[in-house]
């Protein structure tokens, strides 16, 4: 009678199991369908508001781009140039005071909406009308991105090449919608399975999706044409295999990490600074016949290009400021102590908000918060305890820190001491394990890691929305004042004006536009909502 019981109560259990967890299956799903949507609809919406060739050096970038899809080989910076097409349209499109270092020809924001409004519509109008046959012509202008890793620039010739007879405006916004949309499904995808690696209890891998999807700078750096919307992604998914060959060491996942590897080199030459983790892996693992086969896939595979940049340019990276005869031992020697605490105190928020070109500063007490908050999930890490993944993740950080840090020193020699922060954009390769360490210190300390993570998970919500109705559409429309809640109230209630000035600047259609940002705000009100309730849920367990 014990027994049946028993088996009774077991078989109650085993069917209200199987009742619930279809159902907690299908939630699961359900939100995770809602992140996917979320990072999709920021890569349009970002797409379509940046102006044309609003992105960091992206006229160069798709200068790149239409070489290749013109059948033109791999450009030279020495003697590359852009073409006629995209001269033309540099000359004509408006730009931040910062693009005019390089270019001094073009028209600033302020000046181009200082014009009058024929006059601008007539310079959008004329944007549009460029002949796309002038792309077979060549420009004044010097192509100095010509020495970047060409998997990227390849895949984008496709399409580039395929709508070669529609405006140029149209097909910049197809090769940036591509981007950034390839960019938020790897990246969405990446940060699931690295939280699942990290064994990060539910809800807390949604929220760690949640922030890296709601990063400013993740959609600056990835939602235009450039190399960034792949370099990105692969970063964190060699992490991931990175992790999995560590802990599962086969031959097979020795090669997956490898080609992962080897698509990041062939993408951007920062990977270069990876390759002592996958050694010390394979090291510590002491496998060596796998290591063995990475060299010789790494080798016939990324060896040809970073031969090709020393013959050509007498630097392996084929890095603009070394071929201009920057030498590392003068960078390293410029490095200042003094400085580093300031410098990495603006290159932190720098990484979390720009404003584009525009190189503008969201509130700094906001940012700063954020930087704070984080750096509390980091101490509650550090004093837990750890497993040996955890240990892959800081050798990642710490070798790519140690890069930018160099890459920061060659700055400052080339700038001859005006800027020592390399760019911001290169900092979202480590935004995922950061922001993974800090959500799992917060994990493991109950009530205090629960305001932690709360705490993050609001500000970036908040910050995205207000990155687009606060800050971006209004930049864009002309409005240059510092934004006061009163004077973005009396902003949009002159909607039409707003509309129409906003249409002649950035690359999409204004509706588009607005109807995005109206989409994000309505996924991020729901997402925090339903995300911390379950989060505090989860912790009163």
């Amino acid at each position: 009678m014990i027994f049946d019981r028993e088996s009774a109560s077991r078989r109650r259990w085993n069917s209200r199991c199987s009742s619930i967890q279809p159902v907690n299956v299908l939630t699961s799903r359900w939100w995770h369908a809602m992140l996917l949507l979320y990072g999709l609809a920021n890569a349009v919406l970002y797409s379509s508001l940046l102006p044309l060739w609003g992105g960091f050096d992206e006229p160069f970038h798709f200068g790149y781009v239409q070489n290749l899809a013109n059948g033109a080989g791999l450009p030279d910076p020495r003697d590359s140039h852009l073409s006629e097409e995209e001269g033309r349209s540099i000359l004509l499109a408006p730009a931040s005071p910062s693009i005019r270092r390089n270019l001094p020809r073009v028209t600033t924001y302020s000046e181009y909406f200082a014009l009058p409004p024929g006059e601008r519509q007539t310079k959008r109008r004329e944007l549009f009308e460029i002949d796309p046959a002038l792309r077979w012509r060549l420009s004044d202008f010097i192509n100095y991105e010509g020495l970047q890793a060409p998997l990227a620039y390849l895949i984008l010739s496709v399409p580039e090449r395929l709508l070669a007879r529609e405006p140029l405006p149209f097909r910049v916004l197809v090769l940036r919608t591509l981007c950034g949309c390839i960019a938020a499904i790897l990246l969405f995808f990446g940060a699931l399975r690295f939280a699942e690696q990290l064994e990060l209890p539910a809800p807390w891998p949604q929220l760690l999706t949640f922030c890296v999807l709601s990063s400013q700078m993740i959609w600056a750096t990835v939602a235009h044409v450039a190399n960034d919307w792949l370099a990105v992604p692969l970063a964190l998914w060699f992490l991931v295999l990175t992790i999995d060959l560590h802990e599962h060491g086969t031959m097979r996942r020795a090669i997956a990490c490898t080609a992962v590897l080897t698509l990041g080199l062939l993408t951007k030459a920062y990977f270069l600074a990876f390759i002592p983790l996958l050694a010390a892996v394979f090291l510590v693992r002491r496998r060596y016949r796998e290591a063995l086969g990475a060299g010789v896939i790494l080798i016939v595979a990324a060896g040809p290009w970073y031969y090709r940049n020393l013959a050509r340019y007498g630097t392996i990276s084929g890095m603009q400021e070394l071929r201009m005869g920057v030498h590392p031992a003068d960078a390293l020697r410029a490095i200042h102590p003094g400085k580093v605490i300031p410098v990495i105190d603006i290159y932190l928020r720098q990484a979390l908000w720009t404003g584009n070109n525009l190189f503008r500063s969201f509130s700094i007490m906001t940012l700063r918060l954020i930087i704070l908050t984080c750096l509390a999930g980091l101490l509650f890490w550090i004093a837990s305890k750890h497993k040996q993944r955890e240990w892959i993740i800081v050798g990642y950080i710490s070798l790519f820190a140690i890069a930018l840090g160099y890459d920061a020193a060659i700055n400052f020699v080339t700038s001859s001491g005006e800027t020592m922060s390399p760019g911001a954009w290169y900092t979202q390769v480590l935004l995922t394990p950061m922001l993974a360490l800090v959500f799992l210190g917060a994990s493991r300390w109950r009530r205090i890691g629960l305001a932690i993570a709360t705490t993050v998970t609001l500000l970036f919500g908040y910050v995205i929305v207000v990155t687009y109705w606060g800050k971006l559409i209004p930049m864009y429309s002309g409005i240059d004042d510092r934004m006061t809640l009163k004077l973005l109230m009396e902003t949009y209630r002159h909607a039409p004006r707003l509309f129409a000035a906003l249409g002649e600047v950035s690359l999409g259609p204004a509706g588009v536009i607005f109807a995005g940002a109206a989409l994000v705000t309505a996924l991020v009100l729901l997402q925090l909502a339903s995300l911390t309730a379950r989060l505090w849920r989860r912790g009163a367990e």
